[in-house]
């Protein structure tokens, strides 16, 4: 059976070839887990729904283990209840959202190419 290909943190850049995506893949902190100089194709606003969405659950995840320490049934028992706590943990998490999804239409706005080609 043939080895499999893993990803690797570091591309290299192969004669001027680079990733053409609709939906970029992620590194665990977020970043794009395709080669420098990569670029978004399709439709803009489906690329930017699509980031928004992966680097909002992201950050919130990130938020939400940050804060809380892990994210069990214990916890998540806990944050069930409606106390300042929980409120501040929500407002702590919709900030990194928030900051994340305006991060995601950068990216795809910078990287697009306007003729899907």
């Amino acid at each position: 059976m043939p080895d499999k290909a893993t990803p690797t943190e570091s591309k290299t850049d192969i004669g001027g070839d680079h990733d053409r995506v609709v939906m970029a893949s992620r590194l665990p902190d977020g970043t794009p887990h395709q080669t420098p100089g990569f670029e978004f194709i399709g439709d803009r606003q489906v690329a930017i729904d699509a980031a928004k969405h992966q680097l909002r659950e992201q950050a919130i995840s990130a938020k939400d283990v940050e804060l809380r320490g892990a994210s069990t049934a214990e916890a998540d028992a806990e944050a069930s209840k409606p106390d300042a706590e929980v409120q501040k943990l929500i407002d702590a998490e919709e900030a990194a959202g928030a900051a994340a999804e305006k991060m995601a239409e950068t990216e795809v706005k910078s990287r697009h190419n306007e003729t899907g080609n």
